[in-house]
């Protein structure tokens, strides 16, 4: 059995509004949706997907970045079938459930914007140590507020760290990981053994 979020629906919203004439631009805002989905819809065939795909080997911060603004929390995991799973769901203001966007984030931003927040050298927000933006499998775009605990996938929510360090602070709040850390080197100290 084939699982559909609506996808065939928003489908059809996008062409036809494309049909009328309208710009990417002008449908996003409509639908709430992204230019790219847009894209992706309106495309003839396999080149979009190719260029698409291309674009994000050459940056391989910009898988990260897409990945980040889809994240989903826990709670809606179970709802959502594993193939989507990154993606969150919320209704438009019209109220209507089958109307909804993609992403909880107030305001769009791409990889340039992120780069920018970043800087070209970033640093692990959580250890200091310096990150090579190259080596994609060694860090991850970390929710500062963790979007099970109510955290956004706006860029303001969104810090770099090491796999590892991301690994370490899970789904805590950074002061909960604070007084983690704390225990943990407290702990530590009292056992160090000579």
């Amino acid at each position: 059995m084939k699982r559909s979020l609506n996808n065939k629906r928003r489908k059809e919203k996008i062409l036809k509004l494309r049909a009328e004439g309208k710009s990417f631009r002008e449908i996003a805002k409509e639908l709430g949706c992204s230019k790219g989905l847009i894209s992706y819809h309106c495309g003839n065939g396999n080149e979009n997907k190719r260029a698409r795909s291309q674009y994000k080997k050459r940056n391989p911060l910009c898988k990260k970045v897409s990945n980040f603004k889809c994240r989903c929390s826990r709670s809606n995991y179970k709802a959502i079938s594993s193939k989507l799973k990154t993606f969150k769901r919320k209704p438009l203001r019209s109220g209507n459930p089958s109307d909804t966007v993609v992403n909880n984030i107030s305001k769009n931003y791409n990889c340039k914007d992120v780069i920018e927040k970043l800087g070209e050298q970033p640093i692990c927000y959580l250890t200091g140590e310096k990150i090579d933006l190259a080596k994609p499998e060694s860090y991850h775009l970390d929710h500062i507020t963790p979007s099970s605990k109510g955290g956004t996938n706006d860029l303001d929510n969104l810090q770099i760290c090491l796999k590892e360090a991301n690994y370490a602070k899970g789904e805590l709040l950074l002061e909960d990981f604070y007084v983690l850390c704390e225990k943990v080197l407290k702990w530590r100290d009292k056992n160090r053994i000579l």
